[in-house]
């Protein structure tokens, strides 16, 4: 991230009766496209306000400096993914059905809100220098995701559903991982394997074989059969 801080206006903006949430709103839903297709370094606040239909002030005043909007805008695709897994209905199935379900949550989540891989692999060009500022509120956020999850692995194995009982974070990473790189790498994956990345046919066929992947990761010498790896 530059170390130049945009100044901040002596006078702070009128309403022009907007809605202040609204125009906030507004302001940092445009500026998540905005870096999400030019990174920090290329985003224009100008292009962010054009989108988002109000003057440089409001975003002044709102967001203080650039660099606060890209850690506003940074907070929020994390926000948005971690209070969403929080919401889902799934954590009280039996083990297996709710682990498939996750694997589905996950996959769906990044087909449907690709501001977050983009986002991440922004800021991992730019080696993290924003994440750090807030990766005390992300942690917040992460660690009773992550338990949740050790959660259902333990009840799993003690019920004999999985043979193996991976580390959380790692099953976690490996869904993640999966349901990512045919997203962040889409347009270079099609053009080498002359398969639409984005298709509704090879999304359907990648979200089986991931939630196949992973049930198999967990049931590992467990005769299939038997125990019906069909998802």
């Amino acid at each position: 991230m530059s170390n130049r801080i945009s100044a901040v206006p002596e006078v702070a903006p009128k309403s022009e009766g907007r809605s202040a949430s609204q125009t906030k709103e507004k302001i940092l839903l445009a500026a998540i496209e905005e870096f999400c297709e030019h990174g920090y370094a290329g985003a224009s606040t100008t292009s962010i306000v054009s989108a988002a239909g109000c003057n440089i002030r409001m975003l002044y005043h709102y967001f203080e400096s650039k660099d606060g909007l890209y850690l506003a805008a940074l907070t929020r695709v994390y926000q948005h993914l971690r209070s969403s897994e929080a919401s889902a209905d799934f954590w009280n199935l039996p083990p297996r059905q709710a682990i498939i379900a996750l694997t589905h949550f996950t996959f769906d989540y990044m087909v449907k809100n690709q501001s977050f891989p983009r986002m991440i692999i922004n800021e991992n060009l730019n080696k993290g220098r924003a994440a750090v500022s807030i990766a005390d509120s992300i942690r917040t956020a992460s660690s009773p995701f992550i338990a949740k999850i050790d959660k259902l692995i333990s009840q799993g194995h003690t019920s004999g559903e999985f043979s193996h009982r991976p580390d959380a974070l790692n099953l976690y990473l490996t869904i993640l991982g999966l349901s990512f790189i045919h997203i962040t790498n889409r347009f270079t994956l099609t053009a080498t394997f002359g398969v639409d990345m984005s298709s509704e046919v090879f999304l359907s066929e990648r979200r089986e074989h991931i939630t196949h992947t992973i049930l198999a990761l967990l049931s590992c010498g467990i005769n299939s059969e038997r125990k019906g790896l069909k998802v």
